[in-house]
This record gives C-alpha cells, sequence and structure tokens, in this order.
C-alpha cells in the first residue's frame, strides 16, 4: 500500500513517525511550508517533500499522480482538496479531524469544544468527501474534558490518541474490514475559522462561565483571550470561578487577592489568576487597581 501523506504541525509529524515506526511505505509528503521535523523525516527514511500552497492545480495534480498512490492520508493539513484530488488513490482519501462528529466539523475543533463548554471531545478518521468533515467516519474516539483543561491539555491528549487510532485504520484499510458509518450532511454543526480578535472578552455579553471557558479554550498554541486596561491590551492567561457571588458593573475591577484579580462578568465575578502584557508575565495583583474598567480602550 503506497501512501502519499498530506502534513502540518505537530499532529502531522508525529503521526508519520508512528506509521513509518510500524512499517508502512510513504511515498512522499506533501506540506505547506517547509517544517524542520519533516524534513527530518524526510533524510531519516528516503521520501521525497513536496510544499504547495495550491493543491488542486492541474500540474499538482499530475504530480500525485505520478506517484501511483493507493491511499491519501490528510493529517493536520489545513488546505481544501477538490474532487480531482481526492478521487486520484482507489483506495480513498481520509482525514484526521479534531473534533467530535457530526457535532464538530469545520475549523479549530479542540477551541471550540472547550469554548462552548462540553465535557467530552473527539477525535475522529474520516474518509474525504467534497464537503466539509462531512465523509463517512471510519474511527472515532472520545475523550474526557476536565474543567480545568485547556486547548493546550486537550491538544496533549489528542496527540497520543491519533497516531494510535491512525494504525488501526490502516491495518483496517489494508484488510479490507473498513465499516465506516455514514454521517448526515445536512446533520450536526459546522464551526467557522477563529481569528486572533475573536478572542476578546466581552465583560458585559459573558457570563463567567463563558469568560472562563474562553480563556480555557484559547489557552495554548493560539492567541490568548485579552481584554484591554486602558489602552493596554492584557492576555488573560488562566482564570478560576468564584464560589462566592459578586455582582456590579461588568468589566469592572471589585475586589484583589494575594496574586489575584476580581473581575466582574455579565452576571458575576470571575477571578483572574494569570496575565502576559507585552510578552511578559505579570502579577494580577499588583497590575490591576480596584476601581479599574476592563474593556475599554
Amino acid at each position: 500500500m503506497k501512501i502519499v501523506y498530506f502534513s502540518k504541525g505537530i499532529r502531522g509529524s508525529l503521526c508519520l513517525e508512528r506509521i513509518l515506526e510500524e512499517g508502512y511505505l510513504v511515498s512522499a509528503v506533501i506540506g505547506v511550508t517547509p517544517e524542520d521535523e519533516l524534513e527530518q523525516l524526510s533524510k531519516d527514511n528516503n521520501f521525497p517533500i513536496f510544499y504547495s500552497e495550491k493543491i488542486n492545480t492541474r500540474e499538482v495534480i499530475n504530480h500525485l499522480k505520478g506517484f501511483q498512490p493507493d491511499l491519501f492520508i490528510l493529517c493536520g493539513y489545513n488546505k481544501i482538496l477538490k474532487m480531482p484530488v481526492i478521487e486520484i488513490p482507489p483506495l480513498g482519501t481520509i482525514n484526521l479531524h479534531g473534533g467530535k462528529l457530526p457535532e464538530y466539523r469545520g475549523a479549530a475543533p479542540i477551541n471550540w469544544q472547550i469554548i462552548n463548554g462540553e465535557t467530552t471531545g473527539g477525535c475522529s478518521i474520516i474518509y474525504v468527501d467534497e464537503g466539509i468533515d462531512t465523509g463517512d467516519i471510519i474511527l472515532q474516539e472520545t475523550y474526557p474534558i476536565k474543567g480545568d483543561d485547556t486547548h493546550a491539555s486537550i491538544l496533549e491528549k489528542t496527540l497520543k490518541i491519533f497516531p494510535r487510532m491512525l494504525v488501526q485504520v490502516l491495518e483496517q484499510i489494508k484488510s479490507g474490514s473498513v465499516q465506516a458509518q455514514k454521517q448526515d450532511p445536512l446533520g450536526g454543526s459546522y464551526f467557522s475559522r477563529r481569528y486572533p480578535r475573536d478572542s476578546r472578552i466581552d465583560w458585559s455579553g459573558m457570563t463567567d462561565v463563558q469568560v472562563h471557558n474562553l480563556v480555557r479554550g484559547m489557552h495554548g498554541p493560539y492567541p490568548a483571550a485579552f481584554t484591554y486596561r486602558d489602552d493596554i491590551k492584557v492576555e488573560i492567561d488562566r482564570t478560576g470561578l468564584l464560589e462566592e457571588t459578586i455582582t456590579g458593573i461588568p468589566g469592572r475591577i471589585p475586589k484583589k487577592r494575594a496574586h489575584q484579580a476580581v473581575v466582574l462578568a455579565k452576571n458575576r465575578g470571575v477571578v483572574i489568576l494569570e496575565i502576559t502584557v507585552d510578552g511578559e508575565k505579570k502579577d494580577p495583583s499588583t497590575f490591576f487597581k480596584i476601581g479599574d474598567d476592563l474593556g475599554k480602550e
């Protein structure tokens, strides 16, 4: 079984390394931009890497056909393939999707799962069709999302799950034992791409739990949740929920504790535990003053 592997980021590199260890033949790797991990794997395992921003052109399609692939694997790869590419390998094209399906189609599923307060997340491997994450589900595994989990901690969980899942799926494809589950293309939900500006905290429009989930969901490789104190941008790295109820004007700092500050959300207070300003960690209890109004530039 000859595989052409489409890769981007740490998930792509780790899963590629695992299937190479298992003895699978990777004829070529398709990347977006050069990555040190891919280059090293190429040297160690003697496969070519082809970088392209435009994967659906006639030139690239002919290049892909030249590898005579049996299977395409997309892992962390963020370009949308059109049917002339998807249909090249006879065994199909599969994608490793970092969200529970069909509930979390689209971009940034790990972030969205946490932001929405989910207590269960999912890792999915699906056949690629012309929709966005609507293809048949080959294998799906769920995991718990705990109250103190962040994007960073959930990402670590998925990086342990996906390599094992991919080996299972390849074994099924090789043996012809795949029993894929069809999705209803109109069922489930689609989540759009997140932009850095989407992480701005709306103190008057968000509850304490919503603020806390946004902070958790963005803590990690993504731009952090943020607010403003006057014209100073403050990244909110970690928050906590209060047992007591403190209410008042949303965005105002009514109270401070040792190394902490309480800020009022739409319904009640939430405690700020860690912040970053201009790339430097600051103590919330010394950076903020009682009476500060956050969110206004």
